[in-house]
């Protein structure tokens, strides 16, 4: 059994409207899904579905709609979570360096996701990244370059370095 912890707000998305959520995921993962509160019991047979459920679970608590979530399902891809608190500490500054992230009107967060084929959640004090396992590893570079300070342009140059790997 594996146990996920999600925060609260988060719980009514992972069950979804009359249960579907939860009961779409225990279906496409073979495993039993139980929500006590913000625990999430994850029970399977097979222990890769086990940690597919659960790898979803988590994505969803990182705020994550369930459809970008079930990319999780795909072979080869993955999630990322950075914890923000090692860059910054303090209140202010962990929203400054979340909103280096985002961008004036969300165009850095959408610059990186189009560019890297990805799906980044800023979310409490996390940045999530979701997607293929390469194009997540490139798009992480990305995003810690800005959790730095350093320039949005320096950031891109990661993912301008390395656009072979994302071919």
């Amino acid at each position: 059994m594996r146990v996920e912890r999600i925060p609260d707000e988060r719980v009514g998305v992972l069950i979804g409207e009359d249960g579907e959520t939860v009961e779409e995921l225990k279906e496409l993962t073979n495993t039993e899904i139980e929500v006590d509160e913000g625990e999430i019991n994850v029970e399977g047979e097979d222990p890769m579905e086990e940690i597919r459920a659960q790898r979803i679970v988590k994505a969803i608590g990182r705020g994550f709609s369930p459809e970008k979530a079930f990319r999780l399902l795909e072979d080869n891809s993955d999630i990322a979570i950075i914890d923000v608190t090692d860059y910054e500490e303090t209140k202010n500054g962990k929203e400054r360096i979340k909103g280096r992230v985002i961008g004036r009107d969300g165009e850095a967060k959408e610059h990186i996701e189009n560019e890297t084929d990805t799906e980044i959640s800023v979310y409490g004090k996390t940045v999530s990244i979701l997607g293929e396992v390469k194009n997540v590893h490139i798009a992480k570079k990305a995003v810690e370059k800005l959790l730095e300070g350093r320039s949005h342009g320096t950031a891109y140059q990661v993912i301008d370095k390395n656009r072979q790997k994302l071919i």
